[in-house]
């Protein structure tokens, strides 16, 4: 049996993301993370999952960025089940915030480019992400500015606290560009 063709994935959302009757459950657990999930994010729209720890959240935002798939029921995007879609085209539509993000040794703008970096050299986009994320500001207090290595991993390094951290990590989802930018942390 030859396997399908993987369909294009959408440039433009026109109807969003819908989960209906999604289940899942990790492997050697015995009870659902999720039981009988619906709900839809619309294009523009701002949707907050709120709930306890352990509560199925951060397993949606792996559902969602195609890190795993249900046991059953179906994700759609735009109309399509997200399984119809190469994989890795796929996450290029979703960028992820995890709560446990990345804390690059790198320049300011190698932090943010490492976002898409197919991009690396549009400075312009690296500083409009910054803007968008707050951390603009702070990266211009820095003694390099955009150049200046974050962390004190390196010599000439400059540490920055964890919401300018926060900060840095939001402006990589914002430098990608993706139709759909998940935050997966309460302070976010």
């Amino acid at each position: 049996v030859s396997p399908k063709t993987p369909q294009p994935v959408p440039q433009n959302t026109e109807k969003g993301f819908v989960f209906k009757n999604v289940d899942f459950f990790y492997p050697n657990c015995e009870n659902n993370v999720l039981n009988c999930v619906n709900f839809s994010i619309k294009p523009g729209e701002t949707v907050a999952l709120v709930g306890e720890n352990g509560s199925g959240k951060s397993t949606i935002v792996k559902l969602l960025s195609r890190l795993y798939d249900p046991q059953s029921g179906n994700i759609l995007f735009d109309d399509k089940n997200i399984k119809q879609f190469d994989v890795e085209k796929f996450r290029r539509t979703v960028s992820v915030v995890f709560q446990d993000h990345i804390h690059y040794h790198l320049s300011a703008k190698e932090n943010i480019f490492m976002g898409d970096v197919t991009q690396k050299d549009d400075m312009g986009k690296i500083k409009k992400a910054a803007e968008q994320s707050g951390a603009g500001k702070r990266i211009l207090e820095l003694s390099k500015q955009y150049d200046t290595i974050l962390g004190r991993w390196f010599k000439n390094g400059e540490e920055i606290s964890i919401g300018q951290w926060q900060m840095v990590a939001i402006a990589r989802a914002f430098f990608r560009e993706a139709q759909l930018i998940i935050l997966d942390e309460p302070s976010s």
